[in-house]
């Protein structure tokens, strides 16, 4: 019985070492007026050109030609398709794919994470 209290005691150390040890991630920044004012209007934060620029150089990665193809569309119509976008939907594309994650990466904390779950599972049985 004491050996499953000192190994229980032991365990929630660790964790409570781990959460501490992870310090919270915040990020701050000014915003300008015109920021303020193109959210106001639905647009985003950055210029239509730019937006457009996004938009194509990830289309034009293999992998998501090679997934198009597969889907049965051709480049060209693609192309036409992204053309005839507004200005509002190019913005919100743009700001989807600047928020996908990367795949494969992984931080500090996911690394702690994972070593602490793996502590978890080799202690429980």
């Amino acid at each position: 019985m004491t050996i499953r209290r000192v190994s229980s005691q032991l365990m929630a150390a660790l964790l409570t070492t781990g959460m501490l040890a992870l310090p919270p991630v915040a990020h701050a920044e000014l915003i300008g007026t015109q920021t303020i004012a193109n959210q106001a209007s639905g647009l985003h934060t950055g210029n239509v050109a730019h937006d457009r620029q996004v938009l194509s150089q990830f289309l034009a990665r293999a992998d998501v030609q090679q997934r198009l193809r597969q889907m049965g569309v051709s480049a060209g119509l693609t192309q036409q398709r992204v053309a005839a976008l507004s200005d509002s939907e190019v913005a919100s594309l743009a700001s989807r794919i600047d928020s996908l994650p990367a795949a494969g990466t992984l931080g500090f904390q996911e690394m702690v994470i994972i070593l602490l779950v793996a502590i978890l599972v080799v202690v429980a049985v």
